[in-house]
């Protein structure tokens, strides 16, 4: 994929947005920790491939569900529901209850019991939850196996989104999963210096959804606590506010006054009673400006880094003046 090719809206599926080249919100979150985290993320030859998390395809599925129906059973499939046979063999006691009746021998480990019954003394295969499981797990492939229990949890979640009388309508004819690139000059403040340095790199986003009349972009959040305070809070740690002062800033340069004037976020509760907010950031939001200084700081580091090819981590490549958390001379002034 040519760096010159990618300029404006490019068709990209997700994995080819993610493995391809350009500067994104999460290489931000990495230099962000330190250089060094961001070099051995990004740069280092020996970096270890990234660890599947189940966390994230419970939240990439919620996402296809939601933003792109009919595309989970592509990546995903539903694991084996056991809850679904409740009549069914499924433990050992159990089957060897059942080889009493018939007078058979019930010693053995499970799979030597459960072949028992069906070899010898003709019981049903699917009637023993070991062979039900076996034979649905064969149907899978290589998809990636979402709990059935999990699975649930997100179509409710789907509900709640569909129904939420603002979360509904912000994503009713919109425009979802869209790759966003940009290479340009732009002045940045380089707040350690105070001077003004003139930086271009490729940049990119990829939006969940922009509303169908252009003017929100609009962004899916599985979370534990939706609430104004709950959220706030989730926003600040995970730098939700460099998101969206990033992305609206990309496509302001792309489409100037045509370009998305806010960014909402939709926080979906992951949990019973799967509530739904959502969060909205217009233009003049101080969040934006907030992300835009972070952001700034975040892109300077990691060309001011590549330059010089030095990657300190958190010290800055200098000494630390041990400091200790804001709560220790408070115990000590109440002990």
């Amino acid at each position: 994929m040519s760096e010159q090719q990618l300029h404006g809206l490019v068709e990209l599926t997700n994995e080819q947005y993610h493995s391809g080249p350009g500067i994104s919100k999460s290489h931000l979150d990495d230099i962000a920790v330190s250089p060094l985290n961001y070099w051995d993320k990004r740069i280092n030859p020996a970096r270890e491939p990234e660890v599947f998390k189940h966390c994230f395809a419970v939240g990439d599925g919620t996402h296809k569900l939601v933003l792109e129906p009919g595309t989970f059973e592509e990546t995903y499939a539903v694991g084996f529901d056991k809850s679904a046979y409740p009549q069914a063999l499924a433990t050992v006691d159990d089957m060897k209850q059942e080889l009493s009746k018939k007078m058979a021998m019930t010693s053995g480990t499970k799979p030597e019991l459960a072949r028992r019954l069906v070899d010898e003394e003709g019981y049903p295969r699917d009637k023993i939850l070991m062979y039900l499981e076996q034979d649905y797990n064969a149907t899978l492939g290589n998809k990636i196996i979402i709990p059935a229990k999990d699975y649930k949890d997100m179509l409710c979640m789907l509900q709640a989104v569909n129904r939420h009388p603002f979360a509904g309508g912000l994503l009713s004819g919109a425009e979802v999963e869209q790759s966003f690139f940009i290479e340009n000059d732009q002045d940045y403040i380089d707040h350690d210096t105070g001077k003004v340095v003139t930086v271009r790199v490729l940049r990119k986003c990829r939006t969940d959804a922009i509303t169908h009349d252009g003017q929100w972009v609009v962004d899916l959040k599985t979370t534990d606590d939706v609430s104004e305070a709950g959220f706030g809070t989730t926003i600040a740690r995970r730098r939700y506010e460099v998101q969206a002062a990033w992305y609206l800033d990309i496509l302001k340069a792309l489409y100037g006054r045509d370009a998305p004037r806010g960014f909402a976020f939709i926080a979906a509760q992951k949990t019973r009673p799967y509530d739904v907010a959502v969060h909205y950031m217009q233009a003049d939001h101080p969040a934006l400006e907030r992300g835009r200084r972070l952001y700034q700081r975040d892109l300077l580091r990691i060309v001011r880094c590549r330059e010089e090819n030095y990657w300190p981590g958190a010290d800055g490549g200098d000494l630390l003046q041990a400091k200790l958390p804001y709560w220790a001379d408070r115990e000590f002034d109440h002990a």
